[in-house]
């Protein structure tokens, strides 16, 4: 059977090498807008890459999950490809080489960790997204704080996952946009008045869901918002709801 087939470009050099210090030099990607349907995970595909005005790529990949209304989880079996390592122009490459150099120094400055942050240094993301789908309470805890937030998507798809950490999450800055968009769309998720009001006051929840969600929060959140509890076109559209 030929390998699936997944697209992902770039606008610009710079999101690339965003996206490669965020999510590819970690061993995984996550093609958002992507759909493969009835794909399950460890499936092979051929992944084209390409940045305006840089280059183009194919490389394989195996498909770590796959995440209705946010796109396609892939990880690179054998580490970062060379081929994404020199994706774009000479000034690109060097820039995400230096990028490399920096992170190991980073590493190296880190004051001793506890045993399970000890553990996932170690993990490669392969592993990390296993451990994420799989793991315990303080384990998804810590890849809630992970920075390669990708992570977090595998963390909610974990089915030992609690409504309270939901609820924390939804209210966290540091996780991603992907993951607050998934937990708004879920349907036991989204409809709780807890998770509703904190994705609306979470700056980093994307304002024209965070815009939906405020039709789901409760009097005296709605309250609470209209006085100042989050972006201003936020509490604009809740003072207008209180006025109507």
């Amino acid at each position: 059977m030929a390998a699936l087939a997944l697209q992902v470009s770039w606008a610009s050099p710079d999101e690339y090498l965003t996206a490669f210090n965020a999510e590819i030099s970690r061993g995984g990607l996550l093609v958002r807008g992507a759909s493969l349907v009835g794909v399950q995970a460890g499936a092979e595909v051929v992944l084209s890459a390409s940045v305006t005005g840089g280059g183009s790529a194919q490389v394989s990949a195996r498909v770590a999950a796959v995440v209705p209304g946010v796109g396609v989880a892939v990880m690179f079996t054998g580490g970062v490809p060379e081929e994404l390592k020199i994706l774009g122009s000479p000034v690109l490459e060097a820039e995400v080489l230096l990028m490399e150099e920096e992170e190991e120094d980073e590493e190296e400055v880190k004051g001793p960790p506890g045993p399970l942050s000890e553990r996932l240094k170690k993990m490669t993301v392969t592993e990390k997204m296993q451990l994420a789908l799989t793991g315990t309470r303080d384990e998804r805890m810590a890849l809630f704080r992970d920075t390669n937030k990708s992570l977090h998507i595998f963390v909610l798809k974990n089915p030992r996952i609690g409504l309270d950490e939901i609820q924390g999450a939804a209210k966290s800055p540091n996780v991603s946009p992907d993951a607050l968009k998934m937990i708004a769309e879920h349907r036991e998720w989204g409809s709780n008045a807890i998770v509703a009001a904190s994705l609306v006051r979470n700056p980093k929840t994307p304002m024209p869901l965070a815009m939906r969600m405020l039709e789901k929060v409760p009097m005296s959140e709605l309250k609470a918002i209209a006085k100042g509890g989050a972006r201003d076109q936020l509490v604009h559209a809740a003072r207008k709801k209180l006025a109507g």
